[in-house]
């Protein structure tokens, strides 16, 4: 096994508990290029002692992932096996839940090895392989699902690598999910749609976010932009919302928005949950310019997005973006500015959007923060934990 030496502040960083390992972390930052996915290799530090062991993945966050910290301790089938065992342990308490049927089962290096995550989707799961090197050990992943959860109804699975002879999305055992599949999450019905593209309907991730809308939202209007299948709008229209409004450029956003309302005995009436496809800045536009306000915003942006004549790049514009939100918001109200942008630190996310409101007439609190729920642990790496979620609070004038 072949051993490479890490610089100090890399070393630093894995004996702190860091799991993710870059290029630039190696003292020869060449042979990192060289590195063949799925490869296991030792890790020393500057004084070449033993760190641990690399199990070689390439993503946009870096080359591998840290397995273990213990020479005697080998990558096979049965440290996933153990590895997942203890994860699902850990989720024993959902795994009981009545109110709450999809979670998060295995999150990546927050759960011991980085570059997979696994979903439950009552009874169904889906794995996400996000580099070629762990997609190389599927088999060992599905023989240890097999046999830790035998109750489970089907399997799907997701390359989020780039693969040019690989089915990208496919069910890999058991029956195929009903379409769509109907899952709980705090007693509310969300639809789900295994099998037929990286995002499945909602996003597990944001479910204490969306609790958090349900029970601030009675009696305010609500606007939802880059709704996607509308889910917090969902989450305000059962918590008492008096006017929702869901806009996203794409077309299918009616149907998918339209049958989560219905999920929740909601009928979609033109006066009182509006569905709007067409992009979101071309609406804030129209807002401004008819006095239309919000006693709620709620924006969870990609990271990037391209329409017909506008760009979006969540580092460079979420600032103005956030600056037209605010100034949408009625006294009184709230905005919430949700990122899941890795590569956008919690500060300076957090720095720019309190900046953006010292530039506006108006008063702005930043009153709650949101970050990933008990089910999405991470590791001390920047990057694992990802979603960031700022709740502001504009003073009555």
């Amino acid at each position: 096994m072949a051993e490479y030496k890490l610089r100090e502040l890399a070393t630093k960083r894995i004996k702190q508990g860091g799991k993710l390992v870059k290029a630039k972390d190696f003292q020869n930052e060449d042979k990192a290029k060289h590195f063949i996915e799925g490869d296991v290799v030792i890790l020393n530090d500057f004084d070449n002692q033993f760190l641990g062991k690399m199990l070689v993945g390439r993503q946009n966050k870096g080359v591998g992932w840290l397995i273990t910290t213990y020479q005697d301790e080998y990558w096979n089938d049965s440290l996933v096996y153990y590895v997942l065992e203890e994860a699902f342990e850990e989720r024993e308490a959902f795994f009981n839940s009545t109110e709450t049927t999809a979670f998060r089962l295995f999150n990546g290096e927050g759960d011991g090895i980085g570059g997979v995550t696994i979903d439950w989707y009552d009874h169904y799961v889906q794995i996400n392989w996000y580099s070629k090197g762990i997609y190389e050990y599927r088999h060992w992943f599905f023989e240890a699902i097999k046999q830790l959860l035998p109750e489970v109804k089907g399997v799907y699975e997701t390359l989020r690598f780039q693969t040019d002879d690989l089915e990208p999305i496919q069910l890999v055992s058991g029956a195929e999910a009903p379409d769509p599949l109907v899952v709980k999450e705090n007693n509310l019905n969300y639809a789900v749609h295994l099998g037929e593209s990286w995002m499945t309907g909602i996003f597990l991730d944001q479910r204490d976010v969306r609790d958090f809308i349900k029970t601030q939202a009675n009696g305010m209007s609500v606007l939802n932009i880059f709704s996607y299948t509308g889910a917090f709008s969902v989450a305000a229209a059962v918590g008492g919302s008096d006017h929702t409004v869901s806009v996203d450029v794409a077309n299918r956003s009616i149907e998918l928005t339209t049958e989560q309302f219905a999920l929740n005995d909601i009928k979609v009436e033109d006066s009182k949950h509006e569905i709007r496809v067409m992009d979101v800045f071309n609406y804030l536009d129209y807002a401004a310019k008819n006095d239309i306000t919000f006693d709620l915003i709620v924006s969870d942006p990609p990271s990037f997005a391209r329409t017909k004549k506008k760009m979006f790049r969540v580092e460079e514009d979420y600032s103005n973006l956030a600056k037209q939100l605010f100034k949408l918001t009625n006294p009184n109200g709230m905005t919430i500015l949700s990122t899941n942008h890795s590569g956008y630190a919690l500060e300076d996310f957090r720095d720019d959007m309190v900046a953006a409101t010292q530039e506006l007439n108006g008063t702005y609190y930043l009153i709650q923060q949101f970050n990933l729920p008990e089910d999405f642990p991470t590791s001390p790496d920047e990057e694992s934990s990802y979603l960031k979620v700022l709740v502001f609070y504009r003073e009555d004038e």
